[in-house]
């Protein structure tokens, strides 16, 4: 009986051990989100280098993926730039994460950090990845071009232009502006033109290199000179290509004050469909930062702080079928981004809190109503310039994430000092989590009881909350088969603290 006792417990290891290989690539998952204070940063890494950040369940590993860059302007005066990846919603990695770029000017190896192909700095400018070929950048021009760039030939074509309904060039032609992307399959797109005062939205098939639709919104565009539309946020294809979702801005449109379009009025977030640009339905009366992708049961939806008067993150079906709290937590105001790029893994979005006052953390985030989060780290910035703002965006994979930071050397300064860093799940933690020292610790979460395995005798056990205080003590005299109860713990994440004859060994563990 005994030997079939132990016999279970190894083959429980091995299948948890295995269970543990597969998911190594991701930190625990955790239930509710607890906020935990930003420590003190470690020393900036130097280029290609990593620290580790300690201080959350599982520790991340950050790595440093910029340096300086210094040149000599068109008067010859010397000068410094901080290049950093873009945005939240463009997407850094290529299809396989093989390469990134930097903004639309330099491709480096995901491996080695170094920089392989220098594209110029606005050759390619606006440029997106491809989110099926690796070896292809997408670029949409202002003056309507539409090109492809290969990375492993360094050659670029012109494979389109837009032209408005009577075949005249537009006087501006803008992806998103700015947050717009392709959907998963590279084959819609939905980009705006400036036609005088107007706005059109032309659906465009990348596919067939030609344009599927053109809706005009007369006098949106508004301001004559504005690059930027007056009453529009942004405009995007869903991953599918099945929607089209128009953000509008919240500035200048609302409720009480819409934009009125033949009779129609538009504020808040409203959904569109792809083909014909039919409206279908408004998600809600206010937009905020967000993005779009896929919640766990494969709805496609928008994921969004909402708004200055109710904190948290929410997602919205854009089939209209609901709207769910995912966090409700002051940490999540209006201070923050959200990334959906991680087409690869649906249900779960990225989300940043920019503001180290209220956490400073970067978290994956469940889209169903669970509260599920991963820890991937504190980004470290003072995000004291918009240029020092994390904007973590998701790998295609949701493995990693790239975000900005100053490393806690604020305040800002002209330039801004800043550096673009992966974060990812410590390799040398993935498998090896939950054996320690000799010590097996399982099952982590839970939820009953912890079961401690040693290969050596362990004096006492604690319990301790994030912030140090002791909420559990049990004496094991000297054993190496152990049975902690927590039962009766709330939920969140603790430190289990053991003393063995070599001294401390110390696990976070997850109590849900």
């Amino acid at each position: 009986m005994r030997f079939m006792k132990k016999f279970k417990s190894i083959h429980l290891f091995f299948i948890l051990l295995s269970i543990l290989s597969v998911k190594a690539q991701f930190p625990g998952d955790h239930s509710p989100y607890q906020s935990i204070p930003v420590p003190t940063a470690p020393a900036l890494p130097a280029y290609g280098q990593s620290v580790i950040d300690n201080s959350v369940p599982d520790p991340i590993q950050i790595t440093r993926i910029t340096e300086i860059y210094n040149y000599v302007d068109g008067n010859g005066d010397p000068q410094v730039w901080y290049p950093t990846h873009e945005y939240s919603k463009t997407q850094v990695w290529n299809a396989d994460q093989t390469l990134y770029k930097i903004r639309s000017w330099k491709v480096y190896d995901a491996t080695t950090y170094q920089e392989i192909q220098d594209i110029g700095a606005s050759s390619l400018y606006p440029a997106y990845w491809s989110n099926v070929n690796p070896d292809l950048i997408w670029s949409f021009k202002e003056n309507g071009d539409i090109t492809k760039h290969f990375v492993s030939t360094n050659t670029t074509q012109v494979v389109g232009n837009i032209t408005n309904a009577a075949g005249n060039n537009y006087e501006y032609v803008k992806l998103g502006p700015g947050e717009g992307n392709i959907d998963k399959n590279d084959h819609y797109v939905a980009l705006v033109g400036k036609d005088g005062l107007d706005m059109d939205v032309i659906i465009y098939d990348l596919q067939n290199l030609q344009t599927v639709f053109i809706k005009k919104f007369v006098g949106c565009w508004q301001t004559g000179g504005s690059s930027f539309p007056h009453y529009v946020d942004w405009v995007s294809v869903s991953q599918s290509g099945d929607y089209v979702v128009i953000m509008w801005d919240h500035n200048t449109t609302s409720q009480a004050n819409p934009y009125v379009e033949n009779g129609q009025s538009h504020y808040g977030v409203e959904v569109y469909n792809t083909q014909d640009m039919q409206y279908m339905r408004r998600l809600i009366h206010y937009g905020n930062h967000g993005d779009l992708g896929y919640a766990a049961d494969g709805d496609e939806v928008l994921v969004q702080f909402y708004g200055t008067q109710q904190d948290g993150v929410y997602m919205y079906k854009l089939n209209g079928n609901g709207a769910t709290a995912i966090i409700q937590n002051h940490d999540f105001g209006i201070d923050g981004h959200i990334s959906c790029r991680n087409i690869n893994r649906p249900g779960w979005a990225y989300v940043t809190n920019s503001d180290a006052a209220q956490s400073g953390l970067m978290l994956a985030v469940k889209l169903d109503n669970t509260g599920t989060v991963e820890y991937f780290g504190h980004h470290f910035s003072s995000n004291t310039s918009y240029e020092q703002s994390p904007m973590a965006v998701a790998s295609p994979n949701g493995d990693k994430i790239c975000f900005k930071s100053d490393f806690g050397t604020g305040p800002n300064t002209n330039p801004s000092v800043v550096y673009s860093f992966f974060a990812n799940l410590d390799p040398a933690s993935s498998v090896k989590d939950e054996t320690v020292a000799g010590i097996y610790i399982y099952p982590n979460p839970t939820e009953d009881f912890i079961y401690i395995q040693s290969t050596e005798n362990i004096k006492n056990i604690g319990i301790f909350t994030l912030t140090g205080q002791e909420i559990k003590k049990q004496n094991t005299v000297n054993s190496k088969d152990i049975t902690v109860d927590i039962r009766y713990f709330s939920s969140g994440v603790f430190f289990l603290k053991l003393e063995t004859a070599n001294g401390m060994v110390t696990k976070r563990i997850s109590i849900n």
